[in-house]
């Protein structure tokens, strides 16, 4: 018989709550991004007054939408902790026992590891943002640049020789001016043809330096270098604010819980094709007999490399989505291995001879 969740109601809400805030940081970041964008891309960035109330209230209501989802959040996990508290967290783990100890291990510094595991991933945010930065202010610079040759530099009358449009890559012209010619990038979305007159713009410092009225002709490596940093710091920041967010959790539930001892097998998904698919599912049976089964959360600090542990000797603390697997050697180095996880059912006298048929 399975034992009774009392946080299932709770944890649906969790969930809704996420979703909400996720909606209002995501509606942010498009937000910064498009107008970070549209300044660095528009010849004349210029916002009207209906623009900028329009701006005002996306900025607003994005930014309320997280911050409501996070206060939210932050009282269900309260709630949660409080009630898996009052029921001895049985839908997870057994009672404590003096099978759990093992003076192999010192259990303490090991929740102290997890901690520390959080200060990391949050460290990571900040480098994904400073990358993020990075791009936008390379970009932003590289604008600067365009512009401020646009002003101070030399106009000589100039003829397209050529136009290029490839089907993947930048769209480009040759242009000959004086004595000289100069393969100009194309973005401003005009159309040429040989033959037509452009002004060409040269730096009188460095003669190759060189843009035309309307076309910026930017660095293309160095904006390609930008924009590649800009996207992965864009991409970076949200998936280590999860993995740092979802360590601080793991880190609380266990200081809370403490470890369980148990035997465990880590199973590679093959539901497709008979290839392995990240992450595995983690089958726990506790020394009391009951069982439960874990999903591991993909994670640098996962279970992959574990793949097809039978019979393995580890420890369990935390509850829900908040779990950890404390392996007492790792798959590449000496010493315990904490694995994330969450739970896929909650604790039950044979879900483990079930998952196994």
């Amino acid at each position: 018989m399975v034992l009774r969740d009392p946080l299932r109601g709770l944890a649906r809400r969790r969930a809704r709550w996420l979703a909400v805030t996720a909606v209002g940081l995501a509606g942010f970041v498009v937000f910064v991004v498009a107008v970070a964008v549209y300044r660095l891309t528009a010849a004349d960035p210029v916002f009207d007054r209906g623009d900028i109330s329009g701006l005002i209230v996306v900025f607003a209501v994005s930014l309320g939408f997280a911050g409501l989802g996070g206060l939210r959040l932050r009282v269900l996990a309260r709630r949660i902790r409080d009630t898996a508290s009052e029921n001895g967290f049985g839908g997870w783990l057994p009672a404590p026992s003096a099978a759990d100890d093992d003076r192999r291990i010192d259990f303490g510094a090991e929740t102290g590891r997890l901690r520390r595991t959080t200060r990391r991933a949050a460290a990571l945010v900040l480098v994904w943002v400073a990358l993020f930065t990075g791009g936008l202010a390379g970009m932003s610079l590289l604008d600067e640049a365009a512009g401020e040759l646009l002003a101070t530099g030399d106009r000589v009358p100039g003829v397209v020789l050529s136009v290029y449009d490839p089907g993947k890559g930048t769209p480009s012209m040759r242009v000959r001016f004086g004595s000289r010619t100069a393969k100009i990038v194309r973005d401003s979305g005009h159309h040429y043809h040989v033959g037509e007159a452009v002004t060409v713009v040269v730096d009188p410092a460095d003669p190759e330096h060189v843009r035309t009225t309307e076309e910026q002709n930017e660095n293309q490596f160095v904006f390609g270098l930008c924009l590649v940093a800009l996207l992965l710091g864009l991409a970076g920041a949200p998936v280590a604010a999860g993995a740092a967010l979802g360590w601080r959790r793991r880190a609380r539930a266990v200081g809370v819980t403490g470890w369980r001892v148990a035997t465990v097998d880590v199973v590679p998904d093959r539901s497709i094709g008979g290839r392995k698919r990240p992450p595995p599912t983690i089958h726990v049976r506790y020394r009391d007999g009951t069982g439960i089964v874990l999903r591991a959360v993909l994670s640098t600090h996962g279970a992959k490399a574990l793949a097809d542990f039978t019979d393995r000797l580890a420890w369990v603390g935390g509850w829900g989505r908040e779990m950890a697997v404390l392996f007492p050697q790792g798959p590449r180095r000496p010493g315990p291995y904490a694995v994330p996880a969450a739970a896929k059912t909650p604790r039950a006298a044979s879900a483990f001879r079930r998952s196994r048929r």
